[in-house]
């Protein structure tokens, strides 16, 4: 199953790398919808904390970074993931997380703003769950 999450993960952040248009050198409209990149980075936080659970770490302390151009914390975040399909180290999982914590707020998200946007994605997902999606 931890494959699967990861899988999960990596489609999910790149989701959120589409909406966030950061990328899209070719085009001139370089401005995200800020509700649905909310919304997809919330999704990234959902199968990050999946695949943190299912490693055993229940619990993370944010150690803060400098900001990084976003194509290499993206690509890094992306190795990260793909490492711990075999690795399956605490101290990756860690890593993963801190990484994904700064995309989050380089992607512009207060705290308050990601908290809000998981927990009402949540209710969806269970929602989802209970009708056989």
């Amino acid at each position: 199953m931890l494959d699967k999450r990861i899988v999960a993960l990596i489609c999910e952040l790149y989701e959120c790398v589409n909406e966030a248009r950061f990328f899209k050198f070719w085009s001139d409209n370089q401005s995200p919808n800020t509700e649905n990149l909310l919304e997809e980075y919330a999704d990234v936080i959902h199968f990050a904390l999946s695949v943190a659970n299912s490693l055993g770490v229940h619990e993370h302390e944010y150690i803060e970074t400098q900001p990084a151009d976003l194509s290499k914390l993206v690509i890094g975040i992306t190795n990260q993931a793909t490492v711990l399909s075999m690795s399956r180290s605490k101290e990756h999982v860690h890593s993963l997380l801190n990484n994904i914590i700064a995309l989050g707020y380089q992607l512009g998200f207060t705290e308050q703003q990601v908290i809000d946007a998981y927990n009402a994605k949540n209710k969806i997902n269970h929602e989802r769950q209970e009708s056989g999606y």
